[in-house]
């Protein structure tokens, strides 16, 4: 069906709202599984528009079983399931539930965001739409050959649930939402449809988001977030500044009993911990060296008569202010 007017000035961010666009399958929107997933023609209202339809009353497995499949470039034709009996503790709709997504949408910051849909069902239920936030976050991964290469993905930040009543006749239901009312960094959303139980055929059609005004107190929230992130930081640096200092101290308490035993520093911190084969070496002087609290190996050097030990800190690089001795 077409998407229910919009009050003048208003600008549906949702593409294909009413599901009247696509080929094989609508425009905008998530490919179709077939088994518990359908775009078909509203033959209830008079315009005689589309909707979606998802079915959960299909055994969870074979739902996620044909899940699988969809992940595949060209997924073959969904094979016939079962209806399962009542009460249906088996079915997608008692377990997974059926979920249907919408493209990414992108958002503004600190902007509030009412989302509005048409809904019914064939047992009355309540299904969900469900709002999730994405953030562009520099995220480690393994290329073709295992090497691992940091590249940009988008994570989930926002999670919105509204529950939508499905009564057996159409029904609207607008929410108000805000992404970024605590972190300004969540740049795209995705309306996710999602019915479950009861077990049943559950109708979506004329989803809707338009901007609903800037919410004034998200700034204050973004700068308590980020002072409250920089403080969490803060401390877990001190604390890895401390746990640095205190196995410094023991390490070099073994360095000197070394010298002390055998007349000479040892060559490298291994030679406290395993006999390097030196006359009246009488270790070991530590149970194990380890690594420093940023998992960097200690930067251990003798001058002469003298040695120097120290953590590079958390950049692992000399002479660049952080070191820890």
């Amino acid at each position: 069906m077409s998407v229910s007017a919009l009050v003048a000035g208003e600008v549906n961010l949702v593409k294909n709202p009413g599901f009247e666009d696509g080929d094989k399958y609508p425009a905008h929107w998530d490919k179709l599984d077939g088994l518990t997933m359908f775009w078909e023609k509203d033959t209830q209202r008079p315009d005689g528009g589309k909707y979606i339809r998802l079915f959960t009353n299909i055994p969870n497995d074979d739902f996620l079983k044909r899940y699988d499949e969809m992940k595949l470039e060209n997924p073959p034709p969904p094979k016939p399931s079962k209806i399962c009996q009542p009460p249906g503790y088996d079915s997608v709709g008692g377990n997974d539930g059926v979920p249907y997504y919408s493209e990414y949408i992108e958002i503004k910051p600190g902007m509030k965001y009412t989302l509005s849909a048409d809904c019914r069902s064939d047992t009355g239920g309540a299904p969900k739409i469900f709002i999730k936030g994405y953030t562009e976050q520099m995220t480690e991964i393994a290329d073709e050959k295992g090497k691992p290469i940091t590249v940009p993905l988008r994570r989930i930040t926002y999670k919105g649930d509204f529950d939508f009543p499905a009564p057996k006749q159409w029904k609207t239901t607008s929410v108000t939402f805000s992404p970024t009312g605590t972190r300004d960094d969540v740049k795209w959303i995705r309306v996710k449809l999602w019915a479950y139980w009861t077990p049943g055929n559950y109708f979506f059609d004329n989803i809707k988001v338009v901007e609903a005004g800037l919410d004034p107190e998200a700034p204050k929230r973004w700068a308590k977030k980020k002072k409250s992130a920089q403080d969490d930081k803060d401390k877990e640096k001190n604390d890895q500044i401390r746990e640095a200092r205190a196995a410094l101290a023991y390490l070099k308490k073994g360095v000197d009993q070394f010298k002390e035993d055998t007349g000479a520093l040892p060559k490298s911190l291994t030679d406290i911990v395993k006999d390097p084969g030196v006359p009246k070496w009488s270790g070991p002087y530590v149970v194990d060296v380890g690594e420093d609290p940023w998992g960097k190996p200690w930067k251990y050097a003798v001058e002469g008569k003298e040695y120097t030990l120290k953590s590079l800190g958390p950049d692992g690089l000399d002479n660049t202010g952080d070191e820890v001795e």
